[in-house]
């Protein structure tokens, strides 16, 4: 694999998941954060394609099909995952107190 086309495969990375940071929305963190996830499903599915000698939408040496799919994959399970988290008290209600409250 040449430097010409590890730069391809990220920028193509990049551009999934700008797409996924415009269609989602959030600041630059969760730009970086929805970049990096892109990135890093990106080559683990062209990985994953190198490694059972699958050949789907080749782009060069870029087994571009399964790795648009890694990238899709961890994008969305990436951003599920980050939404997981402790659910706020609603509106209005106060928290119990004790005694010495």
């Amino acid at each position: 694999m040449t430097l010409p086309s590890i730069l391809l495969g990220t920028l193509i990375a990049m551009i999934i998941g700008c797409g996924f940071h415009f269609w989602r929305g959030g600041g630059l963190r969760w730009l970086i954060v929805f970049n990096l996830f892109s990135i890093v499903g990106f080559w683990i599915g062209h990985g994953v394609a190198m490694l059972f000698k699958l050949s789907f939408l080749p782009l060069g040496p870029i087994n571009l099909g399964p790795a648009i799919i890694g990238a899709v994959v961890l994008l969305f399970t990436g951003y599920w995952l980050s939404m997981a988290s402790v659910e706020p008290n609603p509106k209005g209600q106060e928290k119990p107190r004790g005694k010495n409250d």
